[in-house]
Order: C-alpha cells, then structure tokens, then sequence
C-alpha cells in the first residue's frame, strides 16, 4: 500500500465519526473498487516503466551543530534517514496477467459498489 492510500485511509477513518449513515454506506460502497482502482494504477506504472520501483528509508548520521540548555551550540552525531529508489525487474508477462484479473474484479466491484450505493439511499442523511 502506497503513503497516498495510507494518508488518505488514515482521513476516512478519523472523518468516518463525523458522517451521517448514508455518508459512511457511501464512503464503506466505494472503498473495495477505490483500492483496486488504486493497485491498477500501481501495476500499470510498473508495466509502463518497465520495471517496479522499491522505497525504502535508509538511516545515516552526520556531524551537526546542537544547543543545550544554556543556548550554547557544541558539535554532536544527528541521525537522519533518506528515501532511495532502486529500480526492480518485473515479470512483464504476469503483471498483465494481474493487471487482466484486476480489470475483471473492478468490474465486478463496480456491480456491486451500484447495488450497495441503491442501498445507501434508503438511509437517514443525519
């Protein structure tokens, strides 16, 4: 799951307390094709590049300038960390086939997101 996903599941769930029942059918209807729609989207970079791109956070430590609580600076060890990519093969054969299979659940999401959504309708919006 990317930060995006995350960030923006971590929004739903803390609005989630603030929505009338029809609001939180609404928002639980989209959420399964929303994700797919999501993953589709990270497959189909991939199979467009070429190639899956790994993140990771990579710690290190420099010498930096610190105060104490005289405001007096002195030299000291700062740990920090970075974001490197690094560039990973991909069977380009199987992520279409996934990226097929995909095709064919979100479709099957889109269905039943439809019934759920006629269903949301019925519910009080307060």
């Amino acid at each position: 799951m990317n930060k995006l996903t995350v960030s923006g599941l971590a929004a739903v769930i803390m609005l989630s307390g603030c929505l009338s029942p029809r609001e939180q059918c609404v928002l639980d209807a989209k959420a399964p094709q929303r994700l797919a729609m999501s993953e589709r989207e990270h497959i189909a970079e991939n199979l467009e590049r070429g190639y899956a791109v790994h993140t990771q956070q990579v710690p290190y430590s420099y010498q930096g300038q610190c105060q104490d609580e005289f405001l007096n600076y002195y030299t000291c060890t700062i740990n920090a960390s970075r974001t490197q990519e690094t560039p990973v093969a991909i069977d380009m054969e199987r992520e279409e086939a996934k990226l097929r299979q995909l095709d064919a659940r979100i479709s099957l999401l889109i269905e039943n997101e439809r019934r759920q959504l006629a269903q949301c309708a019925l519910l009080p919006d307060e």
